[in-house]
């Protein structure tokens, strides 16, 4: 009986630990290095940063800001030699808050891609912006050949006065 019991309960133990450790696929901007299976669109991207902010310091109109750091790692799937970012929307409520062309810089290290993207001078602030809320941020790249549609959730707006 007492035997029954430990296994019942390590079975119990296994099945919580098991149902604690899985989950969907983890959010992009945190990810590190994992297995190739969680990421999107089978295209093998980390994405190292994002930042988002309002400037809204005296003397100028206040401008929305976004900056971030991709890792796209080398896969045959895509030339990675041609990936680029064609376009950034900012999402909000559902809505698209911005649809833009970042400044985008690009660095090799053997078998990776380094992206750098941000605005240029910052874009007005629209009106369908609410800076204390969340936006999501779907970039599209490309590398002439396939387009790939990355999309990352819940960025944090930070206020600069």
């Amino acid at each position: 009986m007492k035997n029954n019991l430990i296994r019942i309960l390590n079975i119990v133990i296994g099945l919580v630990f098991f149902e604690g450790c899985s989950s969907s696929l983890p959010e992009v901007n945190k990810i590190a290095e994992v297995e190739e299976s969680i990421y999107e669109n089978d295209v093998r991207i980390n994405v190292k940063q994002i930042f988002s902010w309002v400037n809204r310091m005296p003397g100028s109109k206040p401008r929305f800001h976004i900056s971030g750091e991709l890792e796209v790692l080398e896969d045959s799937k895509y030339n990675i030699n041609n990936i680029i970012i064609k376009k950034i929307k900012i999402i909000q409520f559902n809505n698209v808050v911005y649809n833009f062309t970042p400044k985008v810089e690009s660095k090799f290290n053997d078998e990776t891609k380094t992206i750098i993207f941000s605005t240029i001078r910052g874009l007005l602030v629209s009106a369908m912006l609410d800076s204390k809320k969340n936006i999501n941020v779907e970039i599209l790249l490309s590398d002439s050949a396939n387009e790939i549609l990355l999309k990352i959730p819940s960025i944090s707006i930070e206020e600069a006065h």
